[in-house]
């Protein structure tokens, strides 16, 4: 059977978000930039700031002055994540296989889902329409028999909304004309060696490293060529891969109104630490990775995570806590929210340690903070919540 790999693809996704939210954007040239100053460079353009000469990379103020009519627009990270979450949504009722490359852009596995959905085009073609319905979004869309030429066929079209079909055995003729820079897997081979080397052999085309023999493309290349060679022929077996699913715990906090006050920030990430250590307890489990993550007033989110050891005990957690948040927390702007997660969730390690290398005071005071934090988790479990907290939480 031969697969049919669908390639979705939002151009610019936090610039269409943008327009989603506001109409006056349509049709203008726009750019996307992390932060407000003359200085900081374009992360992402439109179509029309591309046409006059824009690129990401740019510093903003020289981007003004070729193009006066610029328009710059903040990213909103918690915006894309929702946005991105939600066009997920609609994906997985397409199909149970898909993967997501970054925000805005997925692969689509519809190999044998053609008495379901019809053929791959036809499916296509509807999840555009309901992305336009539903979302506001436009994308292209790239079907082919593999992830490279469907990558290549959403890629290579100018602008949404638009989808181009590569029909079986059509791979070849397809890629022929086109830049081997354009290959998503270069990186892997040193991109930079490896075109200079193609541009010292006179092959500038796909086509024309197609038309090469593998064993003389070895005598050259090395290694590289095998890969490189397959490519140019579209062979790419690799498969969509799902997205892996970790257990987590989540515990977040939408402060109103907004604070500055670092003693009542961390005394509210306090309160999500035992939060979150009561319910490990509670299903006997532990956790081994601590993300805090900080969104300012302004939209802006800061992330900082470490991998602990498998703990369920604020003792442990909350040195590591206060070292997140001054991480996080380094700007004078207002905090709307906390978002506290304990990844990599699990069981507790089964093998003890042969020797305690812990001192005898140390494991004394151990034991007592143990007690104490489950002599809580009892009048909390009796009386609520609320019946008793800690100082620094309130």
């Amino acid at each position: 059977m031969e697969r049919q790999i669908l390639r979705f693809h939002v151009p610019s996704f936090g610039i269409a978000l943008a327009r989603a939210d506001d109409a006056s954007l349509n049709g203008r040239p726009v750019a996307l930039v992390s932060v407000h100053t003359p200085r900081a460079r374009l992360c992402e353009v439109s179509h029309e700031a591309f046409a006059e000469g824009l690129s990401p990379g740019m510093p903003a103020d020289l981007a003004r002055h070729f193009c006066p009519s610029l328009r710059i627009v903040l990213p909103h990270p918690f915006r894309v994540r929702v946005a991105h979450e939600k066009l997920q949504r609609l994906l997985a009722d397409l199909t149970p296989l898909w993967e997501p490359v970054r925000p805005g852009s997925w692969f689509l596995d519809l190999t044998g889902t053609a008495r379901l959905h019809g053929p791959a085009v036809d499916a296509g073609a509807r999840l555009e329409r309901e992305m336009m319905r539903r979302h506001n979004l436009a994308g292209v869309i790239g079907i082919g028999s593999s992830k490279l030429v469907a990558h290549l066929a959403a890629t290579t079209l100018e602008r949404p909304p638009q989808l181009r079909h590569v029909e079986p055995h059509m791979e070849r003729a397809f890629l022929a004309p086109l830049s081997p820079d354009l290959l998503p897997g270069l990186r892997r081979l040193h991109a930079s060696r490896v075109l200079a080397l193609l541009d010292d052999l006179n092959l500038r085309t796909l086509g024309a490293i197609a038309e090469v023999s593998l064993s003389a493309m070895e005598g050259v290349m090395g290694p590289a060529a095998r890969l490189l060679y397959e490519w140019a022929q579209g062979i790419d077996l690799s498969p969509v891969h799902p997205p892996a699913t970790q257990p987590a715990l989540e515990w977040s906090c939408t402060l109103d109104p907004e604070q500055i006050d670092d003693q009542v920030l961390l005394g509210r990430c306090c309160a999500g630490i035992e939060y979150l250590c009561r319910r490990l307890r509670r299903q006997q489990r532990v956790c081994r990775h601590l993300a805090l993550i900080v969104r300012y007033c302004d939209q802006q989110e800061v992330r900082a995570d470490r991998t602990v050891e498998g703990t369920c005990w604020e003792m442990d957690l909350l040195p590591i806590l206060t070292t997140l948040f001054f991480r996080c927390v380094r700007r004078r702007v207002r905090v709307q929210r906390i978002i506290l997660r304990a990844e990599q969730v699990g069981p507790p390690a089964e093998q003890l340690a042969l020797f305690d290398h812990e001192p005898i005071s140390e494991a004394a005071q151990r034991i007592r903070w143990q007690r104490l934090c489950a002599a809580l988790d009892v009048l909390r479990d009796r009386f609520g919540e609320r019946a008793i907290w800690w100082g620094r939480t309130t």
